[in-house]
């Protein structure tokens, strides 16, 4: 019974936590206050704790050095980043470059901290009789390579360069880069 009680209430309390983030956010407007705010410094709180109940128990699973942090960060970034910045200038500017790196350095480690567990289910399925420590790392390899293909895209597609050549090139380099890697840890053929 207590093997299916604690993680359905660690279930519940993530899930609470997310919605008071999102009400905070949504409702109550937090981006707009000062930080020094109670409710923005709770949804600052927030935005730690709601991806720490998340990806703490997904990281102690995995079994992989520091993923936990890594996503708890990139979501917690990504998180701040979209609350309370606010783009400098008349509405519809453009964002700075240092925005747009505040922006897509978290995004592209939050997209990676999901495409890898992706990756490793896929690849844990494929390979069920490989090492652990290895599927993890090829399942991280991945999901930075998916998620940098997706940042990529987003990106062209901001600038209105997105056509379906450039969206088959990144694919094909974020493919072609994996089959090198991959290609190369084979082990030689033996010569006759």
């Amino acid at each position: 019974m207590r093997r299916y009680v604690i993680p359905l209430l660690w279930i519940v309390l993530s899930a609470n936590t997310w919605l008071l983030l999102v009400h905070l956010v949504v409702n109550v407007d937090v981006g707009s206050m000062p930080l020094t705010a109670p409710e923005a410094v709770l949804a600052c709180a927030l935005l730690v704790v709601a991806p720490a109940l998340v990806f703490l128990p997904v990281g102690s699973w995995l079994a992989a050095p520091f993923f936990d942090v890594e996503a708890i960060l990139g979501w917690g970034t990504l998180g701040f980043v979209v609350v309370f910045f606010t783009p400098s200038g008349p509405a519809g500017a453009p964002l700075t470059y240092g925005q747009f790196l505040a922006l897509l350095l978290p995004l592209t480690v939050a997209i990676a901290s999901v495409a890898t567990l992706i990756a490793y289910a896929f690849v844990r399925r494929l390979q069920p009789d490989g090492e652990r420590a290895l599927n993890v790392l090829q399942a991280r390899r991945i999901g930075y390579l998916a998620a940098l293909a997706l940042v990529a895209l987003a990106l062209l597609q901001a600038l209105a360069l997105l056509t379906p050549f450039n969206g088959a090139l990144v694919t094909a380099v974020a493919v072609l880069a994996e089959l090198f890697v991959v290609a190369s840890r084979r082990p030689a053929l033996p010569r006759a």
